[in-house]
């Protein structure tokens, strides 16, 4: 061919290219997340490499029970499963603070003026902290019931709990409990209040409320229930005094009553409420009084005379506790975040509604153990939150017929997606909301798990390599394949990769080969490359090795000391690698030779766990990270030659 013919069929193959890319204009992303990531004010385009922005979760999953303020700009958070987490700094930035608590569904804290907190919990009674959450003590002596569901403390020191089987005194800051019982039964008590003079309230979960004074020999019923419509609400989960000691009273369904002489006479106090559920109530210094309902935070300068929406910003409305701060400043805890606001004025005229910011980050986000990218958006499999799967801008979950939440890997197939968890296997038909158990006579634990793309599903178990050839309901051990603990699978078109321990099984052309590592090198992860290679990694080393059993490290660049969290290999360019640590994601384009560190968005590197990457064939790359949630991740990776660099600056 004469340098004339090349350049023209140069000048061809560009026009043909040219004409391609004009006539398929670039249409607004379907990648998930990607359009509220362009819409943020700090929003930066993705650079050359993999540059990588936060999702904003997986939030949402775990319910924020209690909520407590200390001293300055400290705050503690009581969830119901994950247990309590402190920050110092307003809620920017939180800590786990669980030393010594026995359980982690926290009912309630209180902070007393001497500095101390006290936590009640569903399963395991009461704890006390000297040191701002640090460290934990059980108080439960005397005390004959582990669900304390309140607490409230008089000025002379003494301790009131509420608790499944009433109440109980503690004289002694919780060392020793009485019970407090008399008159009002076993009940479980949902709420406690005092006036100025001591005297006591008890709300109930079935029995109406109660009244102590100081020198009363028993609790008087004051009100069994409330009229609702012909039917008596007798759940009471909230109390509440407000100006001149009016009691306030939360009920189920029923709304809010008022008393104001101290539970003699009551009267509704439901104006401009949309939601009868009122989940808690609380007045500040001025006397506002707020209520937390089941459609958002609403507050009352008129002593409940009237109620006005305080839900602006606020992504989850559900309300389950809420706390008003001597600083002036809202929180409000949902199933879904933690949000703060304040009322800037104490005027309606003035406009006294607020726009609630999110206190999320670090607070409610699982470990992401695995990930998986279909039709439907991304999908999380987490560690304690169970799944969880991006619908439009948002983060949902879809737990629907899971037992236990830890999820440790996925495995998606034409038909269904597939779940390990603690529990044994599940599947979910895509499109569809309920999981189904299909561990069905698999004889040992579940390790790993992959589909091939004749919808075979294997399952590598602590006792062999077992595969099911209709969706899981029936499983076959595969007899070639040695007995003994399979970590990790690998499935390409009907190719597998099975790994125990330093051997590797492939399954190439119908029937399985047996794989030896020279160097007798465990592995861990492993990913097709390229017809009949693969690349195989521990924690420390990366090798690349055939079906002839041939291998070669790869020795690059990483920095020195790195631990390998997670390996992958792009689905497009094989020669792109993708490795995970606990000091973020490196990705390398030339096979492994050089390794280049993926930023942030604003420019700086990302040094935190990666547990999972998941390259997808449209240029997003998906991170599961220990503690930062998902990220998404854009591909500006050099491709190398003329036509990857075309490629690359069309794209």
């Amino acid at each position: 061919m004469n340098r004339r013919t090349a350049f023209f069929l140069i000048l061809g193959m560009l026009a043909v290219t040219g004409f391609f890319y004009l006539s398929n204009k670039p249409t607004p992303s379907t990648i998930p997340f990607a359009s509220i990531i362009q819409r943020r004010a700090d929003y930066r385009p993705p650079a050359e490499g993999v540059t990588l922005y936060p999702t904003d979760g997986p939030y949402g999953v775990g319910v924020i029970q209690t909520i407590a303020a200390g001293d300055g700009e400290t705050l503690f958070v009581g969830t119901y499963g994950e247990g309590l987490f402190r920050s110092d700094d307003g809620g920017k930035h939180w800590v786990p603070a669980n030393t010594g608590l026995k359980d982690k569904f926290i009912a309630n804290l209180m902070r007393v003026k001497e500095g101390s907190l006290y936590a009640g919990t569903i399963r395991a009674g009461l704890f006390r902290s000297s040191d701002e959450g640090r460290h934990w003590v059980s108080i439960n002596q005397g005390l004959e019931n582990t669900n304390v569901e309140t607490m409230i403390s008089l000025p002379g020191g003494a301790v009131y709990a509420g608790t499944g089987q009433g109440v109980f005194v503690s004289k002694d800051e919780g060392e020793h409990w009485e019970l407090f019982n008399e008159g009002i039964g076993s009940f479980l008590v949902r709420s406690l209040v005092a006036t100025r003079d001591g005297t006591l309230y008890a709300g109930t979960q079935g029995n109406g409320i109660f009244k102590r004074r100081l020198r009363d020999p028993k609790w008087i019923q004051v009100i069994s229930g409330f009229d609702f419509q012909g039917i008596e609400e007798q759940v009471i989960r909230a109390l509440v005094l407000g100006r001149g000691e009016f009691l306030y009273a939360g009920t189920l369904g029923a709304g809010i009553f008022r008393s104001r002489d101290g539970g003699v006479h009551w009267e509704r106090a439901n104006a401009g409420l949309p939601n009868l559920s009122i989940r808690s109530l609380n007045v500040d210094g001025r006397g506002i009084l707020y209520a937390g309902t089941g459609e958002g935070v609403f507050y009352s300068e008129d002593d409940g005379a009237r109620w006005h929406p305080l839900e602006a910003g606020m992504t989850d409305i559900q309300i389950h506790s809420f706390v008003a701060s001597e600083q002036g400043d809202l929180y409000a805890g949902t199933g879904g975040g933690l949000f703060r606001g304040r009322i800037r004025s104490s005027s309606l005229e003035n406009g006294a509604a607020t726009r609630w910011q999110p206190l999320h980050q670090g607070l409610l986000i699982a470990p992401i153990r695995a990930l998986d990218y279909g039709e439907e958006g991304i999908t999380a499999g987490t560690d304690g939150k169970g799944v969880i799967g991006s619908r439009g801008e948002n983060w949902v979950s879809e737990n629907v017929g899971l037992v236990n939440l830890s999820v440790r890997a996925m495995a998606r197939g034409k038909t269904f997606l597939y779940i390990i968890t603690e529990d044994g296997v599940y599947r979910k038909q895509h499109g569809r909301g309920t999981w189904e158990g299909v561990e069905g006579a698999l004889p040992a634990r579940v390790i790993s798990i992959a589909v091939d793309g004749m919808e075979q599903v294997y399952a590598g178990t602590e006792a062999g390599l077992f595969h099911s050839p209709d969706h899981g309901k029936h499983w076959e051990k595969i007899e070639a394949i040695e007995s003994g603990a399979v970590s990790a699978l690998a499935a390409e078109g009907e190719a597998v990769l099975a790994v125990m321990e330093n051997i590797l099984w492939s399954k190439w052309n119908g029937g399985w080969k047996k794989i030896i590592s020279k160097e007798g090198a465990p592995f861990r992860y492993i990913a097709w490359k390229r017809e009949g290679h693969f690349i195989a990694a521990n924690e420390q080393k990366i090798w690349e090795g055939d079906l002839n059993g041939a291998w070669r490290e790869i020795k690059g660049d990483l920095p020195t000391g790195i631990r390998m969290t997670a390996m992958s290999v792009d689905p497009e360019n094989r020669e792109i690698l993708y490795v995970g640590s606990e000091r973020g994601l490196f990705w390398s384009n030339d096979g492994g030779n050089r390794w280049h560190p993926a930023r942030l968005y604003q420019g700086e590197r990302f040094e935190k766990q990666v547990n999972q990457v998941l390259p997808v064939s449209n240029g997003s790359v998906w991170l599961a990270t220990e503690e930062s949630g998902v990220l998404l991740g854009v591909d500006r990776i050099p491709r190398g030659g003329f036509f990857g660099r075309l490629k690359q600056r069309l794209g």
